[in-house]
């Protein structure tokens, strides 16, 4: 049984958005500037509550064109970014006059963030007020979804929010192998705006070795060496270019992202291994856009059972999983040694943890993208961890059902560990 295939594209373009910056600051900034422009006016006040992921995920990591951290600074830049239908490719434009204007706005104590107790992991609750009135905006299961706008208590728009569940997206009813073989049924042509956003992020990749303040792409770079053939040269070419675009994203460089998932971290995971793995093989652009998407849609489908915000780091689980069963594919792989590159990352990366968004993050995805290099090597010689390990299983479906597990409920309190530590040090005690 095939996936329909209009559904299918739609999965795709709703789950794949361009992004500047890392999503969770970006999604407080978007959560403002709604509030803010419900308003009608520059806000006096300005109170969000986040999720403790969202919290997890924002409070060190850079925010583009502004040389600093901080979710509010991120909020107060929504305050002041009049433009919130630009989702959240909404930081694109920061100016210095703009950052400054900011800056002074958390100096006198106008912004407040918190964390707390949400109704699910991926929630943002914006409160602005000013000249005796008030609004507000909720963002709720996806980074970019808006679900509630009030002002003055009073309903503006409501709508349900994204869940991440087989109610919404019906891909959990389906195998790996229904998956990829709708894609092959499909027309490439179909699929050829993924080759645009795969430009976008090696785009990002060269912004990254370009800039001196930036040495972890550059120094990884550097290891390439012109006498490197076959799977070395395209594992130490994914090292350097996925580390590199993740270092220039989480910094705060100005780049653009392509997101998936929610996360551009994923984005590049699930992108510049598979494109590099094609040009390694001289695979024309039909044959890497279906790869790409198949990559993009099988980490969609991982996503599902493990959840959009976790313990477990998504670039190193869903993102690097999807990545190498799509090099496999790419190599000529059938379907059985496709599901063992799956079968085998499971055994690999499942425990990385996610301890929040910040430049190191660029380390887990050139680990993560040499980790889907080996395994789908392995896998096209048709080389899988058995069933009897750990949480690996006969079938990629049942394997990608523990990764789900060992996340949910498994790494809950993990996660709390993870945030304690994080407030701790935040707070000067570390």
């Amino acid at each position: 049984m095939m996936i329909d295939k209009q559904k299918l594209l739609d999965i795709l373009t709703s789950e794949i958005e361009s992004s500047t910056g890392c999503t969770d600051p970006g999604s407080v900034c978007l959560a403002v500037a709604v509030a803010a422009h419900t308003l009608g006016r520059r806000p006096e006040k300005i109170d969000v509550l986040v999720s403790p992921n969202i919290y997890k995920n924002g409070v060190s990591v850079g925010i583009p064109g502004t040389n600093r951290i901080g979710l509010e600074l991120a909020a107060a830049l929504g305050a002041l970014l009049d433009e919130p239908e630009r989702g959240l490719a909404i930081l694109a434009d920061v100016t210095g006059d703009i950052v400054q204007q900011a800056a002074a706005i958390v100096s006198d104590g106008r912004v407040h963030v918190a964390y707390g107790q949400t109704p699910e992991p991926l929630y943002v609750r914006a409160i602005v007020s000013g000249g005796g009135e008030e609004a507000q905006a909720v963002i709720r299961g996806d980074y970019s979804c808006v679900t509630e706008i009030l002002r003055n208590g009073a309903p503006v728009m409501q709508v349900e929010g994204r869940t991440h569940g087989a109610a919404v997206y019906p891909l959990v009813e389906y195998s790996v192998q229904e998956l990829y073989e709708t894609i092959l049924s499909m027309e490439p042509e179909s699929f050829r705006f993924l080759l645009e956003d795969a430009r976008r992020n090696q785009e990002a990749v060269r912004r990254d070795l370009e800039d001196p303040e930036l040495p972890l792409g550059r120094l990884l770079k550097q290891r390439i060496s012109g006498q490197m053939t076959g799977p070395l040269a395209v594992s130490a070419e994914a090292q350097a270019y996925t580390a590199a675009a993740g270092e220039a994203r989480m910094s705060g460089l100005n780049v653009t992202i392509m997101a998936i998932a929610g996360s551009g971290n994923h984005g590049i995971t699930a992108i510049i291994p598979v494109v590099e793995m094609a040009e390694h093989l001289n695979a024309g652009k039909d044959a890497t856009a279906r790869a790409l998407a198949f990559s993009h849609l099988l980490n969609v489908y991982i996503k599902l059972f493990t959840g959009k915000l976790s313990a477990t780091c998504g670039c190193g689980v869903s993102a690097a999983a999807a990545a190498s069963a799509a090099m496999v594919w790419l190599m000529g792989g059938s379907d059985d040694q496709i599901g063992a590159a799956i079968v085998n990352m499971s055994g690999n990366l499942t425990g990385m943890i996610c301890d929040g968004g910040k430049i190191g993050c660029a380390l887990k995805l050139a680990t993560a993208s040499s980790a889907a290099l080996m395994c789908a090597y392995l896998a096209i010689n048709s080389v899988a961890l058995a069933p009897t390990d750990g949480i690996c299983a006969a079938t990629p479906e049942q394997a990608i059902r523990n990764m789900g597990r060992v996340s949910t409920p498994g790494m809950v309190e993990t996660d709390r560990t993870i945030l304690w530590i994080m407030m701790e040090k935040d707070q000067g005690s570390l």
